[in-house]
């Protein structure tokens, strides 16, 4: 008797959560018909580029990178995705008994904009991941190794934000 009740709660609790549209977000992938953007990005070098442009592509867009920054016009009708500002900051946040800092905070943003036919979809924006990590003075390797996943595991969600932020406005591109 017990195993068929918990065997009638379980398959209750998963057929709620498939009802309600809950998903992982570890999965990049398009509701919408984006499947053609055109891409500017300030620093189209960077990590945070690679990314974005290897989860474009994964979700099916097909990506033509632009050289030109600052406007929202597309040339052919288009969506034209803008990426700025590209920023990461490190400051820190408290100090230990020897004066040194103990925790630091990260920061990374980008400045976005989505625009179609000379107007915007989305309006310029700011877009922000922050993480603080403690700092071992006698490990400084370990830090720099740590500071190097933190900094990974930002520009992830980072382009996430991004993707999701799309996926919202995607119904009207």
């Amino acid at each position: 008797m017990k195993n068929l009740l918990l065997s009638f709660v379980v398959s209750i609790a998963a057929l709620s959560l498939s009802a309600c549209g809950f998903a992982l977000r570890g999965n990049v992938s398009f509701s919408t018909e984006l499947t053609n953007l055109q891409l500017s990005i300030e620093q189209p070098s960077s990590e945070f580029a690679r990314l974005l442009k290897g989860s474009l592509e994964s979700a099916g867009v097909a990506i033509n990178l632009i050289d030109s920054i600052g406007t929202a016009e597309s040339e052919s009708g288009i969506a034209i995705l803008l990426v700025t500002n590209e920023q990461v900051v490190s400051r820190p946040v408290t100090v230990n008994a020897r004066a040194r800092a103990a925790q630091y905070e990260l920061r990374m943003s980008i400045t976005i904009a989505l625009g179609k036919n000379a107007s915007y979809i989305i309006e310029p924006e700011s877009l922000v991941v922050q993480r603080i990590y403690f700092e071992d003075i006698e490990n400084i390797s370990g830090n720099r190794e740590e500071v190097e996943i933190i900094s990974a595991e930002m520009r992830h969600e980072l382009v996430g934000q991004l993707i999701r932020r799309l996926d919202a406005v995607g119904m009207s591109i």
